[in-house]
């Protein structure tokens, strides 16, 4: 008796965990969630799981838990559990792999060994470059084997290899190159005229940093584009040739930050980075001016095209869309090379040093920015996840999510840009400038549908059928909410995702980030309608913000309609909102509960917050008559001039009455920093002299 007691204290209680750096308060939620869904998911009482992996972003928390056998790491098993901004558990992925894992993780072959192996294996021990080698279980086997995981690349050759080798009995179980492709045909270098070099070629000592700003000629995003046209006459390749028609067809732009050291300008910003990682070795295409100004028959122009838009993107997602993602190698620095792959007609994104190679043949491809685009879409998959993207463990199933993905981007941004009329078909066609030389003839309009157009044979075809999806929600919601789903959806991913799981966990992103029921609605829409199967919207609600306004002229407020903060989701948007107190109702100054209650059959979910009045009341004259706010509009900051008792405090409110910015004290002349504030209306409220005055942000 005493032992069966044991056992169940130990299945429904001690299950094994163990931490390491990575922290989270969602942690304990999510250790409960596991040990109570142990069973269905063959969880046994010995299994251990670090949680290796937090990631904190607008959409909420997603804690990644990975397998491990004494201390060794079973190859992506591993449980994903992401909280909403409110800490409810919304979206939960496992790829657990139930095998029995009690092997020796004592290994027979050293590192050293496993390493000259691996060599001899691949036959190319003068360039072989070791990336990492390390120990592993692999639990994808037909049995469990503790395994050297081997990944070199060739600085001569082409893709980055993975060899895998058994650490007891040293037998190579496998070899495949893991770089994600361009497209499918791996095509060797074209015969072609040798394009002009440029005349510094040499990489700069490092020095301390110092970013300034540069500008370059670039192809935004290629020039049939920009020109309007296809790819014909003096449009063609050309064997890297330029005219006057593809030198008029690029674009000045300006480059943030480039680096400069001991007077010599770099493409290196705090975000990318220009590298020589493969042959054809071409330099780094330093120079003593910020003005990166080249066409493209110099190997110059690919360098400062492919940093342009890399760069561009990085800062859009980063920056713009306040969501970070960033390669975890490198200090977060992304690095390519312009002109790799040994001349092939071909580029390729490399997980395991977290870098993009950009090939040679045909139009060269970091001419396009489409193909510099989509090879960045594999990076920030494998990024979001870290490292959990489908494909990178051999046997994985690939229904073309990745390169759905990466389709996806490029198009995103090249559609941003408002070139092609929506009844021209280059509107829907990805690679407009690099395709035609390889007999691309990918879109964003394909026919099939999920599952049964899968192919399972092309992953490069089988991607459009995610793109079209996803563009289709693009053209409806607009770029920025879609750009923000699709990312945020795919950091609740793992190795396992399929479109069906992405289309699921982009869905929930939206419905985590509160995004309108309408919008919603929108996007469910438009993935059943490639085929999708999406579960049925339960009801849900997010919390709402405590607000605070400031009373009008008759020192009352009287209180509008928050149904629009209270945003409830449901199927076709049905729920019955109610609002107490009610709509209309006349509040004097004072800290009030809203309660907004969402109603959809018997399901009820209920939400408070604190609404705060100020009092709007008389101030003296010599007050009224000595405030001074300048500049009015303002851009960066503005300026409170007055005569105020030496305990004044201000608070600044948004058109909403959301309260955005307060100083404790303010001095007879204060300077105030508005710069970070959205445009709009605002209004400053003196809380000891219950004046108040407005000012507009521009």
């Amino acid at each position: 008796m005493k032992l069966k007691l044991q056992a169940i204290v130990l299945f429904f209680v001690a299950i094994i965990f163990s931490t390491n750096a990575q922290t989270s308060l969602n942690e304990s939620a999510a250790r409960a969630w596991i040990t109570s869904h142990a069973k269905e998911l063959k969880i046994k009482n010995t299994d251990v799981f670090n949680l290796s992996f937090v990631r904190k972003s607008i959409s909420g928390e997603t804690l990644r838990f990975q397998q491990m056998v004494h201390n060794v790491p079973v190859i992506n098993s591993e449980l994903v559990i992401h909280f909403n901004p409110d800490n409810e558990i919304t979206s939960t992925t496992n790829s657990y792999m139930d095998k029995d894992t009690s092997i020796s993780t004592i290994p027979t072959l050293n590192k050293e060994q496993a390493i000259e192996k691996a060599k001899q294996t691949l036959n190319n021990k003068e360039v072989f470059v070791l990336q990492k080698c390390d120990l592993v279980i692999n639990s994808q086997l037909p049995e469990a084997k503790l395994v050297y995981k081997i990944i070199s690349n060739s600085s001569e050759g082409v893709g980055s290899w993975e060899v895998l080798i058994d650490a007891q009995t040293g037998n190579v179980l496998s070899k495949r190159d893991v770089a994600i492709y361009h497209h499918k045909n791996k095509s060797k270098k074209k015969e072609e005229e040798p394009k002009k070099e440029n005349e510094n070629k040499k990489e700069v000592t490092k020095s301390t940093l110092a970013f300034v700003s540069g500008t370059a000629m670039i192809f935004n995003p290629d020039p049939l584009s920009v020109a309007q046209t296809t790819y014909t006459g003096s449009y063609v390749d050309g064997n890297n040739a330029t005219n006057t028609a593809l030198d008029a067809a690029r674009s000045l732009v300006t480059l943030p930050e480039i680096d400069l050291t001991a007077g010599v300008y770099k493409l290196k910003s705090s975000f990318v980075e220009i590298k020589d990682i493969e042959a054809p070795s071409r330099g780094l295409f330093t120079q003593a001016t910020s003005a990166f100004s080249f066409n493209r028959s110099q190997y110059g122009f690919e360098a400062a095209n492919a940093f342009y838009h890399l760069d561009n993107s990085m800062r859009y997602i980063n920056t713009t869309l306040g969501i970070i993602c960033r390669p975890s190698l490198n200090s977060g620095i992304f690095f390519f090379d312009p002109s790799g792959a040994n001349g092939a007609d071909n580029s390729y994104y490399m997980p395991n040093t977290e870098q993009i190679v950009f090939g040679e043949g045909g139009v060269d491809d970091a001419e396009d920015a489409d193909v510099v685009l989509h090879e960045f879409g594999h990076g920030i998959h494998d990024w979001i996840t870290n490292g959990s993207t489908p494909g990178n463990v051999a046997g994985d199933v690939d229904d073309g999510l990745g390169e759905g993905n990466g389709d996806y981007w490029a198009q995103s941004y090249s559609r941003s840009l408002n070139q092609w009329a929506t009844t021209n078909a280059a509107y829907q066609k990805i690679f407009n400038w690099d395709g035609p030389a390889w007999g691309s003839t990918r879109n964003t309009n394909y026919s099939l549908n999920y599952p049964a157009g899968v192919l399972m044979s092309d992953n490069h075809m089988d991607g459009q059928i995610w793109s079209t999806a996803m563009m289709k929600i693009w053209d409806a919601i607009g770029r920025v909410k879609t750009d923000k789903a699709f990312l945020e959806g795919l950091s609740y991913t793992d190795h396992t995702a399929t479109q069906q799981k992405a289309a699921i966990a982009v869905r929930q992103a939206a419905i985590d980030m509160n995004y309108s029921c309408a919008d919603i609605t929108t996007i469910t829409v438009k993935f059943v309608s490639k085929g999708y199967t999406l579960p049925a919207l339960s009801l849900t609600m997010a919390s709402i913000a405590n607000q605070t306004v400031a009373a009008d002229a008759t020192n009352t407020y009287t209180l509008p309609s928050y149904a629009t903060l209270a945003n409830p989701i449901s199927a076709a948007c049905a729920a019955t909102l109610t609002q107490s107190p009610i709509v209309g109702t006349v509040l004097a100054p004072g800290v009030y509960t809203i309660t907004m209650t969402a109603t959809l059959g018997t399901s009820v979910v209920v939400r408070s917050f604190s609404l705060t009045v100020t009092p709007n009341l008389a101030v003296a004259q010599n007050v009224k008559e000595n405030v001074v706010i300048y500049p009015n509009p303002a851009k960066n900051q503005i300026t409170i001039k007055g005569e105020f008792d030496t305990n004044e405090s201000i608070t600044i409110y948004n058109i909403l009455g959301q309260k955005v910015m307060e100083k404790a004290s303010i001095s007879n002349e204060e300077k105030v920093d508005v710069s970070k504030l959205s445009n709009g209306i605002y209004t400053i409220y003196f809380n000891t002299s219950k004046a108040s005055y407005k000012f507009i942000k521009e």
